[in-house]
């Protein structure tokens, strides 16, 4: 594995797009802060695509499968030399940042992982699905947790040169977990039910092969 892009994510903005969007008023969330991205780092071998995501911490109260629980991630991958993609991020209210479109979207949660494609992805449709979907790999010791995605399932590139990788945090049960103005004991606050469901954020870019002399890979966060 070849580390190909990394970025920081500042503690302590998991709070929306707004700044306002608060966590459900149940103790298990309150100061674990499960959705607060602490960075990430993108590492490649060949075509495959391995993503590690510190968080500000990792709970498993509920005896999650996937060995974390109370937070959702949905990952859009995009390839900016292919056709096609789409900007929409499905079920979420809201639409990919920067003028990106994605390809590949993985979604993952305590007991789901699941990734899909962009063919058939609207505002209420997730897009069609793709086998095998990404590793997991939990630390819970340091509060990270690696994705990794084959080759194969991301169209077997020959390399991931100039691919961006937008993450977000929300949490799932049964669908994204509701957001009104109201507080409730399992559902978010601070916002309209309209309004897109992201806690937190962090857009990274792999840079392409002829900018690797004296280019930085970039970081975006909320």
């Amino acid at each position: 594995w070849k580390l190909l892009a990394q970025a920081d994510d500042p503690q302590g903005d998991d709070h929306g797009p707004s700044g306002r969007y608060r966590y459900p008023s149940d103790p298990s969330w309150g100061e674990n802060r499960q959705m607060d991205l602490l960075g990430a780092r993108l590492s490649g071998s060949g075509g495959a695509l391995r993503i590690e995501v510190p968080m500000h911490r990792i709970t498993s109260s509920w005896i999650p499968a996937n060995g974390f629980d109370h937070v959702a991630f949905s990952v859009f991958i995009g390839f900016p030399d292919r056709d096609g993609g789409a900007s929409v991020m499905p079920r979420q209210n809201a639409s990919l940042p920067q003028g990106m479109r994605w390809h590949y979207r993985l979604r993952a949660h305590g007991w789901s992982n699941a990734l899909f494609s962009a063919d058939g992805a609207t505002a209420t449709a997730d897009g069609t699905p793709v086998v095998p979907a990404a590793d997991i790999q939990v630390d819970a010791n340091k509060h990270t947790i690696t994705f990794t995605v084959p080759a194969a399932s991301l169209g077997d590139p020959a390399s991931l040169d100039g691919a961006i990788v937008y993450l977000t945090t929300w949490d799932y049960d049964g669908g994204y977990r509701t957001l009104g103005l109201d507080a409730k004991s399992h559902g978010f606050t601070g916002g309209a039910a309209t309004d897109p469901l992201v806690m937190d954020d962090l857009l990274l870019r792999i840079p392409a092969k002829d900018e690797r002399s004296g280019l930085k890979p970039r970081g975006d966060d909320n």
